[in-house]
């Protein structure tokens, strides 16, 4: 079948599919290395592409090839709302921590498998409260603030609406949170509807036992996606609709939304709404349960809505909004029994020494707890950086209603002690930063005998600035238990405080400086959201993180960004199964994030279809950062089971900060032709000026043609 002009036939014996990694790759990019701009020396031909994600073809076909790409950028930097994301990050690191979660295995079994099912019961209601955590954010700015505190506060900013209209001024002020939750409720519907339902491909049943990321039913996530997001707008409705109820208490409202909590919490914490089927599965009647109750909470916000209007009109007493202070420490007092709880659990599972290969899991295992306090720390931070911000706008914030000023704006206590620990935050940042510019000095001056040997005297001192710098990545661990550890302590100081009702009062200002520092911190993410919206190279800068933080399925925030594999991984499988089913030999070249989902669709193939397909990944991070923090799902075992499944080189350089071995680390020279780790010389020439590549072109280096070219063969 002729395909244009100067394009090889379609039923080509060899195929060479391209799989980018982050930053939102163009066409061009990936067909065409090493020849940016308008100097790319042929056309770009889509095949089977919606909204700019999809297949590419070269115009014309190099020489014996037929090579396409996979393009999936647009999934996260491709439109201006993703900038909006910025607000979601928690959300996604639910997500995140989830999959970081170490499982017990003996001789291949699983152990303390109650325990997992505990925990991640544990992780699902911490997400939900993650949710909470917002709404009362947003609640505390606009309810507690603007609608009842500025009422008696001396301004006159918020227009005719005086201190006897509180009911009126509390329901207008509800419509932020409210509109928010619906704006969550929204995107997250849209961006389901495009990647979640994405119809996953029937095959054959993995071997019990075998890889996690084997097992279709991972990128299944319509119909448990979709019932997580009904309970958790259920639950948001609800809990906007209980911070009014309990200004003008009603019984019978209260009871109510108690009683919708109370079933949201349960169906949250049991597996079953969050539990992924495989592909065909029959729908389930708990769909229609937590649909029921998504539209419960709706109503329960509009019954509080119509009991303001119907209450009469009368001037809000002095302080913070009634029940709103116990509503956030009830809140506090579950999170931090929580995530003591998931801690305890992971670092059960976590126990019994290190597992086998190239790295240790970080964080001894407990890279799963540590996650959530920043997901916490990040959510609470722009919520009380918020808060103080407004109550600066209408009056002056304070943390104690004694002898406060006439227009005081009282915030809760336990916002005070948290500000506490951003200055000691920004000093731990400041001191991780130093740390690794000390490191990185220290290792590009020791001796490097491969260096030595290798460049000429003038070029070794910035080479072995590129190497060193590579090696920066290693210490990630570190700095994530540094920022957890912060985290930590903060959870545990607002606890004591909390618990014990200390007469001594935060010290003043440190308090101001981390209320400033907040406050810098919420305009800084409002201002770079803005200018990712409108500045399209901004978007794809900050759309690196959505690409490394969505690979995951929303498996217990489905608010979160979406995730990009539930697309992309079907129709990569469903491409592979019709060149394999046409007679091809396909490589499927994976670069960085996209080694990644190279691996999983390689799990997910038909064993039948596996003798007609390679792997070539460049760049991977597989081994180096995924075994190590995600080590249920890429542990030895499972990339043993890439290997077997088919043949796979895996190319990497010193000089690169994501890529490493997969299995052993390889000598360049003699190079092992047999070895599925091939390490590669970087720079590849040695001489003066001489390019240092570090993570990127693969493409051009001669070891990745002679790689191709093994693999291609019988």
């Amino acid at each position: 079948m002729t395909l244009g002009s100067g394009i090889h036939t379609w039923q080509m014996h060899r195929v060479e599919l391209r799989v980018h990694g982050v930053a939102g790759a163009s066409p061009q990019s990936v067909l065409y290395p090493g020849h940016p701009g308008t100097a790319n020396p042929g056309k770009v031909e889509p095949d089977g592409v919606t909204g700019g994600v999809g297949f590419y073809r070269p115009d014309p076909q190099p020489d014996d090839w037929n090579r396409q790409a996979y393009v999936w950028g647009s999934l996260t930097s491709g439109r201006a709302s993703r900038a909006l994301w910025l607000l979601l990050l928690p959300f996604a690191l639910a997500n995140i921590a989830f999959f970081m979660t170490p499982r017990r295995m003996v001789n291949g079994v699983e152990r303390s498998g109650g325990v997992r099912l505990a925990v991640d019961a544990g992780q699902r209601l911490f997400a939900l409260s993650l949710t909470g955590t917002a709404l009362l954010g947003f609640a505390g700015v606009a309810v507690d603030i603007l609608g009842w505190q500025s009422g008696h506060a001396a301004t006159t900013w918020l227009g005719r609406l005086g201190p006897a209209e509180a009911p009126l001024r509390l329901a207008l002020a509800s419509l932020l949170p409210a509109l928010v939750l619906a704006l969550m409720w929204l995107l997250s519907n849209r961006s389901w509807q495009a990647t979640d339902r994405v119809p996953v491909p029937e095959g054959a049943e993995p071997e019990p036992g075998g890889p996690l990321l084997a097992r279709r039913r991972m990128w299944n996530g319509g119909p448990p996606v979709g019932r997580l997001r009904s309970l958790h707008v259920a639950f948001g409705f609800t809990l906007i609709a209980a911070v009014l109820t309990l200004a003008f208490p009603s019984p019978a409202l209260l009871a109510a939304e108690a009683t919708v909590g109370a079933v949201v919490v349960i169906s949250v914490a049991l597996p079953y709404a969050a539990t992924r089927r495989d592909p065909g599965a029959a729908p389930t009647a708990l769909t229609l349960l937590c649909t029921g109750l998504r539209w419960a909470g709706l109503a329960l916000y509009v019954a509080a809505l119509i009991l303001l209007f119907r209450t009469d009109g009368q001037a809000p007493a002095a302080g913070p909004l009634p029940g709103f202070g116990p509503l956030v420490v009830t809140l506090l007092w579950t999170q931090i029994g929580l995530i003591a709880l998931i801690a305890l659990g992971v670092a059960l599972l976590a126990r019994g020494g290190r597992p086998p290969g190239l790295y240790d899991r970080a964080l001894l295992g407990l890279a799963a707890p540590a996650t959530l306090l920043i997901a916490w720390t990040y959510t609470a931070a722009f919520s009380i950086g918020a808060s103080f911000a407004a109550a600066e706008l209408v009056g002056t914030p304070v943390f104690a209603p004694v002898s406060t000023p006439a227009d005081a704006v009282v915030l809760p206590d336990s916002y005070a002690w948290a500000l506490y620990a951003v200055p000691i935050g920004i000093g731990t940042v400041l001191l991780l930063g130093i740390w690794l510019l000390v490191t990185w000095l220290r290792t590009a001056a020791a001796p490097n005998a491969l260096i030595d040997g290798r460049y000429p005297p003038g070029e070794r001192a910035r080479v072995a600035r590129a190497w060193a710098a590579a090696t920066l990545t290693d210490k990630a661990q570190v700095v994530l238990a540094a920022l957890a550890l912060t985290a930590l302590g903060t959870l545990a100081l607002v606890g004591v405080v909390l618990a014990t009702g200390p007469e001594t009062r935060p010290w003043p200002p440190l308090v101001a400086a981390g209320a400033i520092i907040l406050g810098g911190f919420v305009v800084v993410l409002l201002v770079v959201g803005w200018l990712a919206y409108r500045v399209p190279v901004l978007r794809r800068t900050v759309g690196v993180l959505w690409d490394l933080s969505t690979f995951w399925p929303r498996a217990i925030h489905p608010l979160a960004p979406p995730c990009y594999s539930e697309r992309v991984v079907p129709e990569l499988i469903t491409r592979m199964n019709r060149l394999i089913g046409e007679g091809n030999r396909v490589v499927l070249s994976g670069h960085s994030q996209g080694s990644v989902i190279a691996a999983a669709v390689v799990l997910q193939l038909d064993p039948a279809d596996r003798p007609s397909a390679r792997l070539l990944t460049h760049g991977s991070p597989l081994a180096r950062l995924y075994a190590r923090f995600f080590p249920a799902y890429f542990d030895l075992g499972m990339l043993h089971a890439v290997r077997e499944a088919m043949g796979w080189q895996n190319l990497y350089r010193d000089s690169d900060p994501i890529g490493g071995p997969v299995f052993a680390f390889a000598a360049i020279e003699p190079a092992d032709p047999a070895a599925t780790d091939q390490s590669l010389w970087d720079p590849e020439d040695a001489v003066a000026g001489a390019r240092v590549l570090g993570h990127v072109d693969y493409y051009l280096d001669q070891r990745y043609s002679d790689a191709l070219e093994a693999l291609s063969g019988p």
